[in-house]
C-alpha cells in the first residue's frame, strides 16, 4: 500500500512539474510573440525611430497608459442634481432646441460655472447663430468675476456671427464697464473695437444704433473731427434711420466751428474754394489788404470771420446734402424688401413662405443692382435668418464662384 501511495505521489509531482513546464513554455512563447509584434509594429510605424529598443518603447507605452488612466481617474466636478436629466435629453437628440433651452435655463438658475460651460460650449457647436445665448454665457462668466473668460466668450460669439449688431453693442458696453479708464490705451482699444464693429456689421440696414453709439462716444471724447469722419461714412450707407443721421450731422455742423470739425486739409481746401468762388462771382480782384487767408490763419475782422463761418457751414451741409440725396434713393429701392424681413435673427421655428419669398427676391435684386459688399452682406444676413433652409446655401454656392465672392466664415 505504501509503495502504491508513493508511486501515486511521484506521478502527481511529475504531472505538476510537467504542467509548470508547459505553463512556463507558454509564457515564454507569449513573451516572444509580444516581442515580435512589438518589433513589427515599431518597424511599420513612421513615428518610431528604428534604433529605439523594444523594451524602452514598452516602457514609454506603459507610462502613457498610466497617464491616460490618471486623467480618466480624475473626478469630474460635481454637477447640480438635475443636470444629468436635462443633459441626457440633448445628448440623445441634439436637434431638440427646446431641450437645450431648458438645460441652459437650469445651469443659469443654478449659477454653476462648470455645468454652464459644458452646456453652453456644447450648445454652440449646434447653434452658433444664437447671439442672445453668447451674451448670457459672457454675463455668467462676468458674474463669477472671470473678465478674461467673459471677453473670450464675446470674441468667440463675434467670430461666429460677425454681422450681429446687438452682440457688438453688448461687447463694446462690456469693454466700457471693465477697462481701466485711467489707462491711456483704453480709448484706443474701444475706438478699435468700434472700427471692427462697423466694418463687420455697419452696412446692415439695421445697424443705426451701432453707428449712433460710435458718434456719441467720439463726442464724449471731445474728438469733433472724428465725429465728422464717422458721419461722412454713415451718410453714404443705406440704413433704416438714414434721415435721422443727416439731421444730427447738420446739428453737429451748426453747433461747432468749421475749423474744429474738419481736418486741416479739409479746412484749407474749403477756405480756398470759398475765396475762389467769391472772386469769380464778383468778377473783380479784391482791394489790397482785403484778401481772405488761404491757409489756417485766423481772420481778425469779426464781421468777415462770421461771414466765413456761415459760408463754410452752408457749403459743408450742401456737399453732404448731395450724399444724402443719393443715399435716400438707394434706401427707397430697398425699403420694401427690408419691411418684409420680420425675423432678421436665427430661430429654429419655420419662416413664413412670404418671408422666404422676400429673401429670394431681395437677393436677386441685390445681385443684379448692388455692389460687391452689399451682395456679400445680404447673403450673410440671409444665411443667419434662413440657416435651416438648404436652398439659400445652394444659392450662396451658386453665386459665389461666378462673382468671386467669399462666404467662408459661414461655410
Amino acid at each position: 500500500m505504501q509503495s502504491e501511495d508513493h508511486k501515486e505521489d511521484e506521478s502527481h509531482a511529475e504531472n505538476e512539474n510537467m504542467g509548470k513546464a508547459t505553463e512556463a513554455t507558454s509564457e515564454q512563447l507569449a513573451d516572444f510573440s509580444t516581442e515580435i509584434m512589438s518589433v513589427t509594429e515599431m518597424e511599420q510605424s513612421p513615428d518610431n525611430s528604428p534604433g529605439t529598443p523594444p523594451q524602452e518603447e514598452k516602457l514609454q507605452d506603459s507610462e502613457i497608459a498610466d497617464a491616460e488612466a490618471t486623467k480618466t481617474a480624475d473626478p469630474e466636478p460635481s454637477f447640480p442634481p438635475e443636470f444629468e436629466k436635462f443633459w441626457k435629453v440633448v445628448e440623445t437628440n441634439p436637434q431638440d432646441f427646446t431641450g437645450w433651452v431648458y438645460l441652459l435655463q437650469y445651469v443659469e438658475q443654478e449659477n454653476h460655472l462648470p455645468a454652464a460651460r459644458k452646456a453652453f460650449d456644447s450648445f454652440f457647436t449646434h447653434y452658433p447663430y444664437c447671439y442672445g445665448y453668447w451674451k448670457k454665457y459672457a454675463d455668467l462668466e462676468k458674474r463669477h468675476s472671470n473678465m478674461k473668460q467673459s471677453d473670450e466668450v464675446y470674441r468667440r460669439g463675434l467670430q461666429a456671427i460677425p454681422l450681429s449688431v446687438d452682440l457688438w453693442i453688448h461687447y463694446i458696453n462690456f469693454l466700457k464697464e471693465t477697462l481701466d479708464t485711467s489707462d491711456p490705451e483704453t480709448a484706443g482699444t474701444i475706438r478699435g473695437t468700434y472700427e471692427h464693429a462697423v466694418l463687420a456689421a455697419g452696412t446692415d440696414f439695421r445697424s443705426d444704433k451701432l453707428w449712433e453709439m460710435y458718434v456719441n462716444w467720439e463726442n464724449e471724447q471731445g474728438n469733433l473731427k472724428a465725429v465728422t469722419a464717422v458721419f461722412e461714412r454713415i451718410l453714404g450707407i443705406p440704413t433704416q434711420l438714414y434721415s435721422h443721421h443727416f439731421q444730427r450731422f447738420k446739428e453737429h455742423v451748426q453747433n461747432n466751428l468749421p475749423r474744429d470739425i474738419l481736418t486741416t486739409e479739409q479746412f484749407v481746401q474749403l477756405r480756398r474754394e470759398l475765396a475762389s468762388s467769391a472772386n469769380s462771382h464778383s468778377g473783380e480782384d479784391p482791394p489790397p489788404g482785403d484778401d481772405l487767408p488761404s491757409g489756417t490763419e485766423d481772420i481778425t475782422d469779426p464781421a468777415k470771420l462770421i461771414t466765413e463761418i456761415e459760408n463754410m457751414r452752408h457749403r459743408i451741409i450742401e456737399i453732404h446734402q448731395e450724399m444724402f440725396n443719393h443715399n435716400e434713393h438707394e434706401v427707397s429701392k430697398r425699403w420694401t424688401f427690408e419691411e418684409g424681413i420680420k425675423r432678421p435673427y436665427f430661430h429654429v421655428k419655420p419662416l413664413e413662405k412670404t418671408q422666404l419669398k422676400n429673401w429670394k427676391e431681395y437677393l436677386d435684386f441685390e445681385i443684379e443692382n448692388g455692389t460687391h459688399e452689399r451682395v456679400v452682406v445680404l447673403f450673410e444676413r440671409c444665411v443667419i435668418s434662413c440657416a435651416l433652409y438648404e436652398e439659400f446655401w445652394i444659392k450662396v454656392w451658386g453665386v459665389a464662384p461666378k462673382r468671386g465672392f467669399s462666404f467662408c466664415k459661414h461655410c
